[in-house]
Formats: structure tokens, C-alpha cells, sequence
């Protein structure tokens, strides 16, 4: 297990820069399991620090499979990962000789007609808010802004959207811990007002 000041959410990039002795351990560890691809669990820390352990973590957190792996002359490692699935940790495990738990995988939530129609709707909103604080600082929009519409939401979903905009780590954390579809479109509704009135107010 890897806490962290961040939730990281499924299918979303996770780059890392792996020094302490404990999670060089565990990264070898990793890389060298022979059942399944390599990776490891991501949760957030709730009270403490990244660094020195003696943190408290929530218990709702996100595979990270290692894509790649690079190490520099002095062990320092650079690590790119993404997202997977998510997971809800059942039992913590003495931190010896890093963070350990054991873990039940969460299914994800169907999505309905209607919860669809919302998140189409909010993904308008959000391109209206993203285009609105573009043209407030007079700024061409980018060719790669996504689209936020109907084929956005296949592709990425609302963890896709989440993960390009400002939200905050508790939002993030919510998302993660949303049950249903209904209740992940008003999490990120509420995220997304949130980060409207900040444009707004800076504007």
C-alpha cells in the first residue's frame, strides 16, 4: 500500500518518485510477483505526512499498475502508474517493512438513463465553466480541451472528468467512496460549482 496526499482515481496517470528505503522495498516487491501485472494500492492519507509513516489513511483507495520503471545510479526510482480499480481495505497490517492491508475489490455501479442524462448535462456545465474561464483571461482554448459531451463520457467517464479539473483531494475521496452513479454526479456537481465560484471570484 502506498498513502499518499492525493486520491488517485481509476484511470487516471500517477507518477511517482519513489527515495524512502520502505517503498524501494516494496517496489522490488512488486516488480518481482509473479501473479498478475505489478502494482500496488493507493489511498489517501487522512492526518499525517507522506514521508515517516505514522499517518492515518482512509480505507477506500485505487490499484496502481506499474507501467514503468526507471532507477538512477543512487536507487532513486521514478515509477508511472495508473489508476485501475477501486477497493475498500478490510484489515490494516503491521507497516513492516512498508503499509500492507487486506483488501475486498469494489464493483463498479451500472450506470442508468437517467444518471447518464445528468452526467451528460454536468459535462455541458463543466464546458461551459472551463470555455468561460478561457475567455476570461483572454486566452485561446487549447486544440486538446476535451469535449465533456456524450462520447467524453465513454471514453472517460466521470473519473476521467474528475481527474482533469481542480477539485480538491476530500471531493476526489468522495468519488471514490460513491456507491452509486446518482451519488457521484452530485459529488462532482458540488466540486464543480465549487471551482466555478473560485474562477469567478478571481476573475
Amino acid at each position: 500500500m502506498f498513502p499518499l496526499g492525493t486520491a488517485l482515481l481509476p484511470g487516471e496517470v500517477l507518477p511517482l518518485r519513489i527515495f524512502e528505503p520502505r517503498y524501494r522495498t516494496m517496489l522490488d516487491d512488486c516488480l518481482a510477483a509473479a501473479d498478475g501485472p505489478p502494482g500496488f494500492g493507493v489511498v489517501l492519507i487522512a492526518r499525517g505526512s507522506e514521508v515517516g509513516g505514522g499517518d492515518v489513511r482512509h480505507d477506500v483507495g485505487t490499484f496502481a499498475a506499474i507501467d514503468r520503471v526507471s532507477r538512477d545510479p543512487s536507487g532513486l526510482s521514478f515509477v508511472h502508474c495508473v489508476g485501475t480499480r477501486r477497493f475498500r481495505v478490510t484489515e490494516w497490517l503491521p507497516d513492516d517493512p512498508y503499509p500492507r492491508a487486506e483488501v475486498a475489490v469494489l464493483n463498479e455501479p451500472k450506470t442508468s438513463a437517467a444518471a447518464r442524462a445528468d452526467s451528460i448535462a454536468l459535462g455541458t456545465r463543466i464546458r461551459e465553466i472551463v470555455v468561460d474561464a478561457y475567455a476570461r483571461r483572454g486566452t485561446p482554448l487549447p486544440d486538446d480541451l476535451p469535449s465533456f459531451d456524450d462520447a467524453d463520457f465513454d471514453d472517460a467517464g466521470l473519473f476521467g472528468w474528475a481527474a482533469r479539473l481542480p477539485i480538491g483531494a476530500a471531493d476526489r475521496q468522495s468519488l471514490l467512496e460513491a456507491q452509486d452513479m446518482p451519488a457521484r454526479v452530485a459529488i462532482l456537481d458540488d466540486a464543480v460549482e465549487g471551482f466555478a465560484a473560485r474562477i469567478a471570484f478571481d476573475a
